[in-house]
């Protein structure tokens, strides 16, 4: 009796090891403050040849709405980001670290601002343990509203990662993008589970003897 129960623990060890789970869901309804995104682990990064401090930052409803939520709530990046000087814009955003291994999939939100004159382009992909991995380019962003995208690891990865997203224009041709609704969603560990599964069921075979 018990044999087979290891045996069934086993098995859904094995099923629940098929099944993602969601560790990032932001809709950038808080952007700064105690409870925006630096508090929650974003981190962003802007290294375009101004040197311009300023990076992401909320959205405008004026431009367009948000892709969910509140009018405003969402990530947006503009041509701004290199003080008009002409040159190349690199500005990254980071999402907070969270563990890889076995997989992960991020599916996101983004579009540009409505102008014939101007278009914008980004890059996206992971940073897995400190290097940019499957990274893809989206050039120019698309401007007839809000288009999903999506970026995976394999079940082989390993590791810590971040979903990593770059506004990486030209000041000249750039405008203005947003971003919103990130989701990610990772695949645990086996081994984790497996070890899960068995200890609750030892447990239950302690109670039964005391009882």
């Amino acid at each position: 009796m018990i044999k087979k129960a290891f045996a069934a623990m086993a098995l859904a060890g094995m099923t629940m090891s098929a099944h993602a789970a969601l560790v990032i869901n932001e809709g950038f309804d808080t952007i700064y403050g105690a409870n925006g995104l630096a508090a929650k682990g974003w981190l962003g990064v802007n290294t375009s040849t101004s040197g311009n401090p300023n990076g992401w930052f909320g959205g405008t409803a004026d431009v367009f709405e948000a892709q969910g939520g509140e009018a405003s709530s969402y990530a947006a990046a503009n041509y701004n980001l290199d003080n008009g000087s002409s040159r190349a814009i690199s500005a990254w955003l980071y999402s907070p670290v969270f563990d890889a291994t076995g997989g992960a999939t991020v599916t996101f939100w983004l579009r540009g601002a409505q102008d014939d004159t101007y278009f914008d382009k980004v890059n996206y992909g992971f940073l897995l343990n400190g290097a940019l991995v499957s990274m893809t380019a989206l050039n120019p962003v698309s401007q007839d509203g809000w288009t999903q995208y999506s970026a995976t690891l394999g079940a082989d990865t390993v590791g810590m990662a971040r979903f990593a997203i770059q506004y990486a224009s030209n000041a000249v041709d750039a405008n203005y993008v947003g971003l919103d609704s990130v989701n990610i969603t990772s695949v645990p560990e086996p081994a984790s589970l497996a070890l899960l599964g068995f200890g609750a069921l030892g447990l239950g075979i302690a109670r039964r003897r005391r009882a």
